[in-house]
C-alpha cells in the first residue's frame, strides 16, 4: 500500500461488525497529533478571507456543510489571476463522479476553462450528456491507481473533490501527478478538497481515511522544494453541529444511510449563519481541508 493511512479498510465495501469498529478506531489513531512533523512550507490560509457572500445563493440549499463549503470554495478561487498564470486552464479531474464539477467550475470560473477530463472508477450515464452539450468535456473510466497514461498533455490544472479520501493508495495517485509535473517547466497547479479529522464522528463510514496536517503532509513532500503550498480550513464548531443535527443524528435514529429529508429553507438560514460565524474564528480542526500545490510558479496568486 502507498497510502496516508495505517489501515486498509474502505467504508464503501461491505464491512462487518469487527472490522467498522476498527475502521472507526484506526482512524482515531490515525487521526493523533495532527500538527506533528508538517511540511514547513504549508501556508495555512483562512477561508475567511474570500468573498463568500455573494455566491451563496448559486449554490444548491440542501447540500451537506462541507459540500456548500467546498462549492463556495470553488466558485470564489482567484479564476482570473489562474488564467493569468496557466494560460488556457486544462482540468484534469479524478474521481469526478457524475461529472458535475465539469459544469460548477465552469460556471464558477466565468467560463475560463479550456478543457476538462474526468476520471472515475465507475463510468456513469451522465458522462455522455456532458459530452454531448460541451465538446471540451471528456470522461474515462480508470481508477486512481493507472492515470498516467490517461493525462492529456496539455493538463495544467489537477483537481478532486471529495475523492482522494475513497482511494485505497491515496500516495499512489500523488506520485503520478508529480512524475507528471517532473517532466514539465510549465506552471501547473493542484486543487484537492477533502475531509479533515472532525469528519470522522460527523461522517462515520465514508471512505477510507481523513486528513490532517500531518497526513497531508506526507503528500506535499512528494512535490520538490519550488513548488508553494497553501491549505485552507474550511468549517469549524457551528458547522459541526449543524451537520450533527441535519445529517449524522438523523441517519443514526433511523439506522438508514440514506440521506435525510428535512426544512431545506430553515436549514440553509442556520447553515449560513454558522459559516459566517465560523470564519471569524478559523479552526484548527475543520470539517474540510483544500489543499492547493502551486508548481513551477512564475507568480504569486495566493
Amino acid at each position: 500500500m502507498k497510502s496516508t493511512s495505517i489501515h486498509p479498510y474502505n467504508a464503501e465495501r461491505d464491512l462487518g461488525f469487527f472490522q467498522k469498529f476498527l475502521y472507526l478506531f484506526l482512524n482515531w489513531v490515525n487521526n493523533l497529533f495532527p500538527y506533528h512533523n508538517l511540511d514547513k512550507r504549508i501556508v495555512f490560509k483562512s477561508f475567511g478571507d474570500l468573498n463568500w457572500t455573494r455566491e451563496w445563493d448559486k449554490t444548491y440549499p440542501n447540500s451537506s456543510v462541507g459540500r456548500k463549503l467546498s462549492d463556495l470554495f470553488w466558485r470564489t478561487m482567484p479564476w482570473r489571476e489562474i488564467k493569468k498564470e496557466l494560460g488556457e486552464i486544462h482540468i484534469f479531474d479524478t474521481g469526478c463522479g457524475q461529472g458535475n464539477y465539469s459544469t460548477r467550475i465552469q460556471d464558477g470560473s466565468g467560463g475560463l476553462v479550456s478543457s476538462y477530463t474526468g476520471v472515475d472508477a465507475k463510468r456513469r450515464n451522465n458522462w455522455q450528456i456532458l459530452e454531448e452539450r460541451h465538446q471540451n468535456f471528456h470522461f474515462l473510466e480508470s481508477t486512481s491507481n493507472d492515470i498516467s497514461h490517461l493525462i492529456p498533455p496539455k493538463t495544467n490544472l489537477f483537481i478532486s473533490q471529495s475523492a482522494i479520501e475513497h482511494f485505497d493508495n491515496d500516495l499512489l495517485f500523488f506520485e503520478q501527478i508529480r512524475r507528471y509535473i517532473e517532466k514539465s517547466d510549465r506552471p501547473i497547479i493542484q486543487m484537492h478538497l477533502f475531509p479533515g479529522a472532525a469528519a470522522l464522528p460527523l461522517y462515520l463510514f465514508h471512505g477510507v481515511r481523513q486528513y490532517t496536517p500531518r497526513t497531508i503532509a506526507k503528500i506535499t513532500k512528494l512535490f520538490d522544494d519550488s513548488s508553494n503550498i497553501y491549505l485552507y480550513g474550511l468549517g469549524g464548531s457551528k458547522g459541526k453541529r449543524v451537520h450533527w443535527r441535519y445529517f449524522t443524528w438523523p441517519v443514526l435514529i433511523s439506522r438508514r444511510l440514506t440521506k435525510p429529508t428535512f426544512n431545506v429553507s430553515e436549514y440553509d438560514k442556520r447553515l449560513r449563519l454558522a459559516v459566517e460565524q465560523d470564519m471569524k474564528h478559523p479552526s484548527k480542526s475543520p470539517i474540510f481541508w483544500a489543499l492547493v500545490i502551486h508548481s513551477h510558479p512564475r507568480r504569486k496568486i495566493w
